[in-house]
């Protein structure tokens, strides 16, 4: 997988310094990027740069990057509380919540602000670009460039042109995603969800109703998915995995399997259930599991933990196999 040069990117712009753009901002400066990230409040913007200063210092202390390489990211790291801050930049990635009239207001204004050429792509899990582009005064420079946390490490990126898409948008917007690491997956068209979200929530309403039928509780479950799927996944997708194994088993299998799985279209019943006891994960401590300050810190560093050990054992096999 070649790696460009930043000169033809410049400056990279990132609107909202919550937990992806934070992330997203420490991979554009781990990779070399100078970066204007537009952010409304002082308080979340330091809190940012203190994320980022230890996330590099974690990548330097991993082996990902070197100290020389990360050494000058403050001085190519500029915060604006102004949409006009980000004129000069050449490729803008916007990062706010998943509010539609919110993400059209901000559009709005960098629309004003930059020049026509300057890309601007959405980081939204939800919203199709299409829709994104409706309204706008250049349309083809508008795209979906959906990253995974943490955004400094994972390898996932998807790009997802709308109907007015430029091939030069999709062009840089894939440039940019190997000059920071990834493995860009850039779909044919416009459909919502995407690719891996479309995969996951389909996984996810039928562990609701596994768990809602009474087959298994939710530790069972989740024990029975990791070591079966989540064994085998990192290596193979879907379409390898069938044919490591042998499709004319899955074919047979799914004849009789398919019309018994769920096809809700409906928020599941345990998932309601959970948010009206308040639940929000480990951030709060109430999720499908409860946890302590020391048991939900301990599994966001085992995730971190897994994330880089991952990333070097998939590079140890693309040695070995084309993936």
């Amino acid at each position: 997988m070649g790696r460009k040069t930043n000169e033809e990117f410049g400056t990279v712009g990132v609107i909202g310094l919550g937990l992806m753009g934070r992330g997203i901002a420490s991979c554009l400066l781990a990779n070399g990027l100078p970066v204007v990230a537009y952010n409304r409040t002082t308080r979340r913007a330091k809190q940012a740069e203190k994320h980022i200063a230890e996330m590099l210092d974690e990548l330097v202390a991993r082996q990902v990057t070197s100290r020389a390489k990360v050494s000058s990211w403050r001085r190519r790291f500029q915060v604006t509380g102004d949409i006009d801050g980000l004129a000069e930049v050449d490729f803008v990635i916007e990062t706010v919540t998943e509010d539609l009239a919110l993400k059209r207001r901000i559009y709005d204004q960098v629309e004003a602000a930059i020049p026509a050429r300057t890309v601007i792509a959405s980081n939204t899990s939800s919203f199709p670009t299409t829709l994104l582009q409706e309204g706008r005064r250049h349309p083809g420079r508008f795209i979906v460039m959906h990253w995974a946390e943490p955004a400094s490490i994972t390898r996932y990126l998807e790009i997802v042109p709308g109907e007015k898409t430029t091939k030069r948008t999709v062009r840089l917007t894939k440039r940019l995603g190997i000059l920071c690491g990834k493995e860009p997956t850039v779909l044919n068209f416009d459909i919502r969800g995407f690719i891996s979200n479309r995969l996951m929530y389909a996984m996810m309403r039928e562990a609701c109703y596994l768990v809602e039928a009474g087959v298994a509780d939710v530790a069972t479950v989740d024990r029975s998915f990791r070591n079966d799927v989540g064994w085998w996944a990192t290596l193979a997708g879907p379409f390898r995995w069938m044919d490591l194994t042998g499709i004319p088993t899955y074919a047979s299998v799914m004849e009789g399997l398919l019309p018994e799985l769920c096809n809700s279209k409906s928020v599941p019943a345990l998932m309601s259930k959970a948010l009206g006891k308040g639940a929000e994960g480990i951030s709060n401590g109430k999720g499908f599991y409860a946890y302590s300050r020391a048991s939900a810190r301990a599994w966001e560093k085992a995730w971190v933990d897994f994330t880089f050990d991952i990333s070097r054992i998939v590079a140890k096999y693309e040695k070995r196999v084309s993936l």
